[in-house]
Formats: C-alpha cells, structure tokens, sequence
C-alpha cells in the first residue's frame, strides 16, 4: 500500500511549500552543474542483488553507495514507462500530466473500447506545423504574392531595359501571372492535413521551468516530452512516444524463400511486424520497401472525386458515372479501402530491394544503396527517400541484417527509423526542430524510434535472442556517443541522458536468468555469445546489461568536476513474470462482470461483456472500471454504491489466489482518486491491482480481452491464472510498488526521507540544485543533497 505522507503529499497536504519553499530565486542554492542518468527499468533489488554477489563487477555502484547516496526509488501508480518518466520529468502525478498508461478506456465512440492512453494519433493541419518547405499561406494567397513579386521585378527590370512603360507593363502581367499560377499550384502540393503522433502529457519537464530560468539544458532521449512548444534555451532531442517513418508504431519487416510462408503481399505478425514471402530468380531477389501511406495523394484524389461527385449530381451523364468510378479504384487503392482493404501495402510509398546471391558474399541494394553482407551481417544505416509528391518526401534510415541463405533465404529489415537529418515537418523529433540534425551531423546517424531495440520481433518468436541482443549493443553504443559529444560541451548547466537498454534486456531474457520460469530452458541459458566485448551466456545478459549501466555511469562520472551533481533514476524496476492473471475471468467468477455466449470472434474488445448486469471490467495493464451508470455507456452501478463496491472488489483482490498452488497474487491494490489529484482523474482507473511477482496481468486483459482457449471445439472459460509462456518473459507493470522499485543514486551524501525517496522529488531536486525556484504545481519538496 502507498505510504501515508505519499498520500498526503499527492493530495496537496504536503510539497515544496510544506517544506518551506517560498517559490523565490535562492541563486545561492546554485552550485556547478547537473547530470541525470535515466536507466529504464533499472531495478534496485536487482542492484543491491548483483553488488551482494559480485562487488568488484559493479565498482561505479559500490563506489556511489559507499561515498554518495544509493536508495530505492518508489514510483508512481502505475509502474508503466510513460506514466512514470512524464511525472519524474515534471514532479507532477498522473492525474496532473494526463499520462494514465500505455493503454486506456476510450468512451468516445459511445461504447467502451481500448485506446493509447499515451499518445493520440490524428490528422493534424497544416497550420500547426512551423517548418513547412514554403509558406503555408492559402493557395490563393500564395498566388497573389508570387505574381505580384514577380510583376514588380519584371516591371522595374523591364523599364531600366526597354524604358518603355507598356512594353514593361505587359511583359511584366506575363511574368507575373505564370508565377502567380506557379505560385498557386506549388502551394497546392502541401496537403491539408498530416498524419500527427501527438503527445497527451499536458505538463512543463523540470528543463523547461530551468531554461525559462536561463539554466541551459540538454536532453537526450526524452522520454513522454515529445510534441511540446520550444523552450528557448533547452535542447531536447525526443525519445518514447515518437511514431516511425510510416507514422508507425515501429514496424519491422522479414523477407523470406521460406516455402512456410505463402504470403507474397505479406502478413502480419501478431505484434507489429510483416513478413514477406518472396522468390529466387536465379540469384537475384526482387521486392520492395514499403514506406508511408501517401497521404498527399490520398487527399489529392479525394479532394477531384469529391469535385467530380458534385458535378454528376449537377448533371449526370454515361461518362462522368464512369470517370467517377474510375477515379473511385484510385481513391480506395490509395487509402487501402474497398477492394484493397486486405492489402497490407496500399497506398504506401515505395523504394525498390534488390538482393544477389554472389559466393560468401550477398549484395543488397535498396534504393540505389548497396552493401555486401555475409550471413548474420548488419548492415550500416540505408538512407531512404520515400516521395510524397514533387515538394514532400519522407526520409528514413534503417539497418538489415541478412540471418540465413540456407535452408533458405532470410532478410531482417529494421524498422524505417525518421531520418534525423531531415525529420519531416509535421512530426518534429528533436526541440528546438534542427536540434536532431545537429546531433546527426556531430556524432553521425543515430535510431530515432520511440522504442529502439527489437523486442517486439523476438516476441513473436521471429528472431534469436542474440540478434536482439546485438541490436540492444547497438542502441547503447549510440546513444553512449550522444551522451558523451553533449557532456563534452560547455553550453549547458543540466543535461540529461536516457538509456532504454536495461528495460529491453530484462523484458526479452528473463526466461534464461530465471530457472523457475515456465519457458526456462537450460541448454538455451548455456548457449554463448559476445556482448560488449565480453563472453556470456545468454542467463548472464541481465547482470551483464547492469554491468554496462556500471560502467556508463563510472565513465561520466569520471568526467564531472568536484562541485558537479550527478543524478541516477529510473522509471521502475524489474521482475520475472511467470504467472499472468486474467482479470476479466477473475472478475466473472466472481460475479462482477456478466458473459454473453463466448465465441472466436467476442473474446476480445469487450465485446463478450453482458453490459446490462456487469459492474465492473478490467483492459488494459491491469485497469478495473466500475461500469457506472453516467459515464459508461450502459452504466448499472450508481454513483452512491461505487465506494462499497471498489472497497469489496479491493478486499476480494486481496485474497485472490491461484488455483493451481494456492499462493497469493496481489500484495497491494490501489485506488488512483485516494493518492492521486489533478484535471485529469478521469482518464484513470478506478482499481489498479498490485500484483505480487512473478504475477502480472494477463495478456488477454490488455486489450479488453477473456481468456477462453478453445476446448473441445467450443470456447470456454479459461483459469484465472495461467502459465506465461511469452518471450516477452520479464516486466513491472500491474506489479505491486513494493515488488519493482527504482533505483536512485547520487554521487553525494542525501539526506534521505524517512519514508524513502520518491519519484516525484527528481524534478524539484533538480530544479533546487540549480538555484531555479521551484513551481507551486510540483507534488513533493525536493531532497537536501549536501555540498
């Protein structure tokens, strides 16, 4: 259970002005410069594990806990990446940013669905976008300035020439109006619309209320702070949240002779990746490389049917119902509606995949790129130009790695990072805009994706464990060469840099560290390769990604000045996920939640759900809603009734256990409207269970889903709790606080809090360390760090 001074202080009974802080400017309190090292998913039971057991692996840690500060750091409800980084990042709690979770219930449509509860995907206006290549005036506007320019020249060059004022005249109406067409048809290339990732965090990072101060700052892979207004004096290049190239969220592509796999247009795999079969002619291989939808052709088409539409209504006739039908097929095979809804790539942009089969060697050509790779090469970075129209075009960068010739032929292309250099307009990816450029053009290409690293191709079984890892080397080492280039410079007071790989390792490897896991596997844990230089086994990737994290840290460390702070945080810890609970069957047996007959096509989206004697339903990572009457569509529980019922369904959760041993599964349950105040409330849950590890929740409950295998032909009712039997075999979410705390170091003495130190005392920390007077907005009062 969340401690009561936590309570009191996320309710307002407590923060920087409890504490005594006046909000004034103590420019004494200032003193050198500030670091953070962000670390997801960096645990700190783990730590205190691997320094217990091998200290002089972990000489950075031992050196920080013995001369410095080493604390758990307990986080936010819900443990999940971007609740916690946005309200690390602002001192703020979710009901204040509006970052409920990864997932959260959607009402808009009029009834209840699973929706992104940390990103909004929209068509955005043209008029919201700075950096557009012309001036985004209207067609008409921009024709009546090209014109009149242009005319004006002409005129007064014409009259210095010909110094005859009707021969000017008319060669300068000439002029003037080829520009002014010029002018109108150029401007119509801009579409009116874009596709848009935007962020739903409504709050300030503690670096904007520093640089609005006059702290310089830096911010490396920012994590839930993407889609925000510049703030003059930070440099913040974005991190989780950011779609792909194709406005995705990081689709990653296989290209196969696997007789096994029939599809030539590709198909899907369960999470975010597509497999294409394709064929050897006599050594070569030819494909493509599916790129954005082209959305300013898209809306193009859509713009002449709808003007041919109007007219054959006006006056119908043989030829336009034909020219309007045809223009139809072209308007669906650009959306991928109609006809070609079933097809994966229409309408998308495309730039051309060449492979040759020559000796040891394999050229592959994409584009007009080509590099030679033997099996189980990486490529370098492939630059890619995916033309939208003679204006518009989307630039991406992305790696391949060639996995196999025999038994047959396999290609693993990376997801279409957006090309730093040129990110396009409408989704910036660094602030200030060319902020990303600058780091590209100082430290060389670098992975852009919200989410690097290939967890979600290992999940669905389509890659080994040692390419994932390779690819988490990878992600590290660039984002190691940032850190450094930026720490180097001397035009900051604050930077701060996040690593994502301790999260990505412990997410996909569990299975092999941990030998009572249900997918644990003893040869494949023995099974050896190289990582950061050194041997493992892949049991040993986990202490070895914490060791990388050791050495990270010590290397900046050993370049701070005596007077500098240094700051080590992470979102949340880490646990083995054995076990996974399906909340939606928990709640059926025990007569919450009301089933409609259950079939292959209802067991997921809710749509099982007898909404007329239901009272509560779980979705997302561990969400349970009361169907209340005024807010959900066909709400029973009356508003007078919903405490005694959240407080019954909390005792119950309590006592819940599994009935294959018996044992507990949920240590702590909590109510997010008792710990939690802001605008935002709403958005939240109304229970969030705290699951004791190695429990989480089922992977059937994320999407509003019920566990029903199919048994016998007919879908029944599966157990409440199941075998997790996922690669994706270790995480935090739904997971008790006390389970998976963070970890908090710093490189001086800390006078730490008698209830420990909390997530939501980072940014007016930090903020404090800086002489920067900390808002009235933030939860908690800042830590005293000594001198």
């Amino acid at each position: 259970m969340l401690r009561a001074p936590l309570l009191a202080a996320l309710l307002g009974l407590a923060g920087p002005h409890a504490a005594g802080s006046s909000g004034a400017p103590d420019p004494g309190q200032a003193r050198g410069r500030v670091v953070i090292l962000g670390f997801d998913g960096a645990d700190a039971n783990k730590v205190k594990e691997l320094m217990k057991k091998d200290p002089e692996r972990y000489p950075t840690f031992k050196k920080l806990a013995a001369n410095g500060t080493f604390a758990p750091l307990e986080v936010v409800v819900p443990a999940e990446s971007p609740v916690s980084w946005a309200s690390l990042n602002s001192g703020q709690n979710p009901a204040e940013t509006g970052v409920p979770g990864f997932i959260r219930r959607d009402l808009s449509r009029g009834f209840v669905s699973p929706g992104f509860g940390h990103i909004e995907k929209k068509d955005a206006p043209l008029e919201q976008f700075e950096h557009a290549p012309i001036p985004s005036w209207s067609p008409a506007t921009s024709a009546a300035v090209a014109g009149g320019s242009v005319f004006l020249g002409v005129l007064v060059l014409a009259l210095v020439v010909f110094r005859r004022l009707a021969l000017a005249a008319v060669l300068a109406a000439l002029a003037g109006g080829g520009a002014a067409f010029a002018g109108h048809q150029v401007r119509a290339l801009l579409p009116r619309s874009y596709p848009h990732t935007a962020n739903v965090n409504q709050v300030d990072s503690f670096w904007d209320h520093a640089a609005r101060a006059g702290v310089p700052c830096i911010v490396l892979d920012a994590q839930q702070a993407f889609d925000g207004p510049t703030t003059p004096g930070a440099k913040v290049l974005y991190g989780l949240g950011l779609p792909d190239a194709r406005s995705d969220l990081g689709q990653w592509f296989i290209y196969t002779t696997d007789p096994t796999e029939f599809s030539r247009v590709g198909k899907s795999t369960t999470t975010a990746g597509t497999v294409y079969r394709v064929d050897d002619d006599g050594g070569v291989i030819r494909s493509k490389i599916y790129g954005p939808e082209n959305f300013a052709l898209q809306q193009e088409l859509q713009a002449q049917y709808d003007a041919l539409d109007a007219e054959s209504k006006a006056s119908p006739s043989l030829e336009l119902s034909t020219r309007k039908e045809q223009l139809k097929d072209r308007l669906d095979q650009a959306k991928g509606d109609g006809k070609y809804r079933s097809d994966l790539n229409a309408g998308r942009v495309t730039v051309d995949l060449e492979v040759r089969f020559e000796g040891e060697k394999t050229r592959v050509r994409i584009g007009d790129q080509e590099q030679s790779l033997a099996v189980g090469d990486w490529s370098k970075f492939y630059e890619l130009s995916f033309p939208l129209n003679w204006l518009l075009d989307v630039r991406a960068i992305t790696r391949v790695k060639l996995v196999q010739l025999k038994p047959h032929f396999e290609l693993l292309v990376n997801v279409l990072d957006i090309d730093p250099r040129h990110p396009p307009f409408w989704q910036p990816i660094s602030s200030p805009f060319e902020f990303s450029a600058e780091l590209a053009s100082d430290c060389g290409l670098f992975e852009t994706y919200g989410w690097p690293t290939l967890t979600m191709p290992f999940k669905d079984e389509k890659i080994q464990p040692e390419v994932l890892l390779e690819d988490v080397e990878f992600t590290e080492e660039w984002r190691e060469v940032l850190t450094h280039e930026r720490l180097a410079r001397d035009d900051w007071r604050c930077l701060m840099s996040v690593f994502s790989t301790t999260d990505r390792v412990q997410h996909m490897t569990y299975q092999f560290h941990d030998a009572k896991h249900p997918l644990h596997d003893a040869e494949a844990a023995a099974r050896t390769m190289t990582f950061f230089g050194e041997r493992i086994q892949l049991s040993e990737a986990i202490p070895a990604i914490y060791r990388q994290m050791d050495r990270i840290i010590g290397d900046v460390l050993g370049k701070l000045a005596p007077e500098d702070t240094l700051l080590v945080i992470s979102d949340h810890g880490f646990q083995t996920f054995r076990r996974q609970v399906h909340l939606n069957n928990w709640l059926a047996q025990e007569g919450y939640l009301a089933l409609k007959p259950l079939t292959k096509d209802n067991r997921n989206g809710l749509a099982f759900v007898d909404w007329s004697r239901t009272r509560a339903y779980a979705l997302g990572l561990g969400f349970i809603y009361l169907n209340l009457q005024g807010r959900e569509p066909s709400g029973i529980v009356a508003r007078d009734d919903a405490p005694e019922l959240m407080d019954e369904i909390k005792k119950k959760l309590l006592k819940a256990e599994d009935p294959d041993s018996g044992e507990r599964i949920c240590s702590e349950v909590y109510v997010p409207r008792d710990i939690h105040s802001g605008d935002h409330l709403v958005l939240e849950a109304d229970l969030i269970p705290g699951f004791k590890a190695p429990y989480r929740v089922g992977w059937s409950t994320s999407s509003g889903g019920f566990y029903a295998p199919n048994q016998d032909g007919a879908y029944k009712p599966g157990p409440i709790c199941s075998d997790n039997d996922s690669n994706w075999s270790g995480d935090h979410v739904s997971m008790a606080l006390s389970d998976v705390p963070g970890v908090f170091f710093c490189n001086k003495k800390v006078a730490l809090p008698e209830d420990g130190v909390r997530s939501l005392q980072i940014a007016p920390t930090v903020l404090k360390l800086l002489g920067v007077p900390i808002p009235a907005e933030m939860d908690l009062a800042p830590l005293e760090i000594a001198n």
